[in-house]
């Protein structure tokens, strides 16, 4: 970790300027990044960055020419929902669920979205529509991460209401009044990066629960939510006992969603932003569907699949650093252009390789924050964004905070994005 300073007079600036932060107060796609790395927002995570480009082959179509949460136990009262075959759900509303998994005895908030049945016996009564997803930025938690202070006060931190269907106005999202039953179908786990937030990523979310996944997001240990405390201490010796990490949640997410949760899924894929990338990486068998976005492609052998998106204009990672990882794995590279252009047209997508790779380039390309969601992204610029001078004047660096303050192209970014990696899904986990 970078050297960080704790002289009374950074403290006392830095504390000034989170005090005051608690008044109230179009882009292309590019190029690609690698290496597992920080977090979105505000100075997204401190090391850890993969990306991936390759040099592909050539295939047909797009590819290049060249180459609050609660507790959750199922209710006898809830819908039945495993009959969600395509002809059956109902594309244009979905179901949010704050949920939570009990790792070593601390309840870590998992964020659910799954879709809605046509032929649902569920009383229309028992859904709400979801008025907004509850976010929050903790400075202090950032303080610690990035600069180890310890002297910024959690007062400074502050709550956000996030829109759902934010990236598609046409999508309802709603919310029950009771705990639902979850169904049993394919099921994607997001994983977000360095200080980044089970929110992240949640137009991607709708997108995938409106086509019939059931999807889950987990807080995990590097969230600027703060949301749970990772280290376990010993009430008798004082001495930290365990900390929790990406791993143990990973795997108590689905004990819980089996056994507790009693469904039964049929296949699995999980996305990773960033450092999420390695937690994708490490998480499931080859069987498991991947998609790595401004991070590390996948390196498993063994007929396993995944999808890689980075951009060129990631100035949190060097792209040299993915190159190998692509060539040696066989990824085949896709056209940004042709890919624009099938969708401006409306056009179906055409079957994706396996392990395919698309690298955004051109200097107005997404930067590492680009493909999180505006809303998210927006709220760490407008709250965060005094604090960027002093972030540079201690020489933390600043993973495209700077970049995206500038673009704002989290949404042109995610026009591409959402509806490929949709697609991938789609195809390759038999949706």
């Amino acid at each position: 970790m970078v050297p960080f300073y704790s002289h009374r007079a950074t403290a006392a600036a830095v504390t000034t300027v989170a005090l005051a932060l608690v008044a109230p107060t179009s882009s292309a796609l590019v190029s690609f990044s690698d290496q597992p790395h920080p977090r979105s927002s505000f100075i997204a995570k401190s090391l850890l960055v993969v990306g991936s480009v390759i040099q592909p082959s050539s295939v047909n179509a797009f590819l290049s020419d060249a180459s609050s949460s609660k507790s959750y136990s199922p209710s006898s009262s809830a819908a039945s929902m495993s009959r969600n075959d395509s002809s059956n759900i109902d594309k244009t509303t979905v179901v949010y669920q704050p949920l939570s998994v009990s790792v070593s005895g601390v309840d870590v908030p998992v964020a659910a979205w799954h879709p809605t049945l046509k032929d649902s016996t569920t009383a229309t009564t028992t859904l709400q529509p979801l008025d907004s997803y509850k976010h929050r930025i903790s400075v202090q938690k950032i303080g610690k991460k990035l600069a180890g202070w310890n002297f910024i006060p959690s007062f400074a931190n502050r709550n956000f209401s996030l829109k759902p269907g934010a990236q598609n106005n046409n999508l309802r999202v709603v919310t029950p009044t009771q705990q639902q039953q979850l169904p049993s179908s394919p099921v994607v786990i997001l994983s977000h990066g360095y200080l980044g937030s089970r929110f992240d990523l949640y137009p991607l979310a709708e997108a995938l629960a409106s086509e019939g996944f059931l999807v889950l997001s987990p807080e995990y240990p590097e969230s600027l939510a703060d949301s749970f405390d990772a280290a376990i201490i010993d009430p008798s010796s004082g001495e930290i006992q365990t900390i929790i990490d990406r791993d143990m949640i990973t795997n108590q997410l689905l004990l819980t969603l089996k056994q507790t949760w009693k469904v039964t899924p049929t296949s699995f894929g999980i996305v990773g932003h960033s450092l999420g990338c390695g937690t994708a990486e490490r998480s499931g068998d080859d069987s498991w569907i991947r998609v790595c976005l401004a991070g590390f492609p996948s390196s498993r052998g063994n007929g396993s699949k995944c999808l890689f998106v980075g951009s060129t204009n990631d100035g949190a990672v060097s792209v040299n650093r993915a190159l190998s990882v692509l060539s040696d794995n066989n990824y085949v590279s896709l056209e940004e252009d042709r890919i624009r252009t099938m969708m401006a047209e409306g056009q179906q997508l055409p079957t994706i390789p396996p392990k395919a790779s698309l690298i955004f380039k051109g200097t107005d390309a997404p930067n590492h924050i680009s493909f999180l969601s505006e809303e998210t992204n927006d709220a760490m610029v407008d709250f965060l964004s005094p604090l960027l001078p002093v972030a540079r004047g201690l020489k933390i660096p600043v993973l495209d905070f700077d970049k995206y303050q500038l673009s704002r192209d989290s949404r042109a970014c995610g026009d591409v994005v959402v509806p490929l990696v949709v697609g991938y899904l789609k195809q390759t986990m038999n949706v």
